[in-house]
């Protein structure tokens, strides 16, 4: 790692060690070599982002904020592999953003600026996977979580669906 010039470190639940270059952030691993008895530090992954890093200690994801997007990775514990789970348009213009614990707030902020902004989601955005394809115009929804299940009216049917299965 000498080569490098590494700005940034987060160790990932004490075994990873997650580093931003000036071009890209790279994923190590220390291995230990048997024959000489000693350990090193060995690139196993690299994602060709440039950005800054954020971590909090204990979660299971990172965050690479690049000047266009923000990119949420979330960490295979077993493989400590990065997987991408979301990204956004950095509109804020920031270094940094934080979200809170139920990711209802955030905090961004840039280097050199003398305050923070803070915001609030004002829509939920999980909608991610059509699961039906019919047209529903006017049709009204309600859940029903006793029974793990939601009803929807089609003009003149009720229709029944499982809420973990959408069938």
């Amino acid at each position: 790692m000498t080569e490098l010039d590494l700005g940034q470190m987060v160790l990932f639940q004490g075994e990873a060690l997650i580093t931003r270059s000036s071009s890209r952030v790279l994923f190590f691993k220390q291995e230990y070599d048997k024959t000489t008895k000693e350990t090193s530090w060995h690139n196993y992954h690299e994602l060709g982002v440039r950005g800054f890093i954020f971590f909090i200690k204990g979660n299971i994801r990172i965050q690479v904020t690049t000047e266009q997007l923000i990119y949420f990775y979330l960490i295979n514990l077993e493989t400590f592999m990065p997987e991408l789970e979301n990204c956004m348009y950095n509109y804020m213009g920031c270094n940094q953003m934080m979200f809170g614990r139920r990711v209802k707030y955030g905090i961004s902020y840039k280097t050199n600026e003398c305050s923070f902004e803070i915001y609030r989601r004002k829509y939920m955005h999980n909608l991610r996977v059509q699961v039906h394809d019919a047209d529903f115009s006017g049709s009204k929804g309600i859940e029903l979580r006793t029974m793990n299940t939601f009803l929807v009216t089609k003009v003149d049917q009720v229709l029944m669906f499982d809420s973990f299965t959408f069938k």
